[in-house]
């Protein structure tokens, strides 16, 4: 049997099981806000029409969006049951290991069906689209997710944040002279190096 990579969403459900039981857990906190998701951007006034999108392509990816919507709406479903029943397994006393990798297993592939009808969809819906407007739609979707991304990387847990060093004060000097450079130029050529004199 070949392995096969665990979701991050599998490994917050073991991680979570196991602190859980380690010790009392404070209520969880409110999940983080969904990433740029453009939604149905073919409504969307402004995205359709820097995509110059004609009214034929816009019912007919309407069309598309409707065929697989009950489709996803019932993997979605299926997945959310699956991770329920894995996550009284991961939370007993003593995890019984054959029923919590079943278990993920199941987890697996209802993720993998619904991951595999969204492409589908998507492959669908890109096929009205012409190349151009395609790729136009990959660059507003990277510029949404630029313009969201955090200023700076979050903090490691555990770890202070190290500021950046301050630049070195100009170091004092008498009145008229010329400023001193932090790095001393190098001597000129036939001209003796006097710092380095002893």
């Amino acid at each position: 049997m070949s392995w096969k990579p665990i979701p991050k969403g599998v490994l917050c459900l073991i991680f979570a099981a196991g602190a859980a039981s380690a010790q009392p857990q404070p209520p969880h906190p409110p999940a983080p806000p969904p990433g740029p998701d453009l939604g149905k951007w073919w409504k969307d006034s402004e995205i359709a029409s820097a995509l110059g999108l004609s009214d034929a392509q816009t019912k007919r990816i309407e069309e598309v969006f409707f065929e697989h919507r009950i489709k996803l709406i019932d993997l979605r479903a299926e997945l959310e049951r699956q991770e329920t029943r894995l996550q009284p397994l991961l939370e007993a006393d003593q995890p019984d290991e054959t029923k919590v990798g079943a278990q993920i297993d199941l987890v697996l592939a209802s993720r993998g069906r619904l991951e595999k009808a969204n492409a589908m969809m998507m492959l669908a819906i890109r096929k009205v689209l012409t190349t151009e407007q395609w790729r136009k739609l990959e660059s507003i979707k990277h510029e949404r997710e630029r313009r969201m991304a955090p200023p700076h990387p979050p903090a490691v847990p555990g770890q202070p944040n190290v500021p950046l060093l301050p630049t070195p004060p100009e170091r004092p000097r008498p009145e008229g002279a010329p400023p001193v450079p932090l790095v001393p130029e190098p001597p000129e050529p036939g001209r003796p190096d006097l710092g380095r004199m002893t």
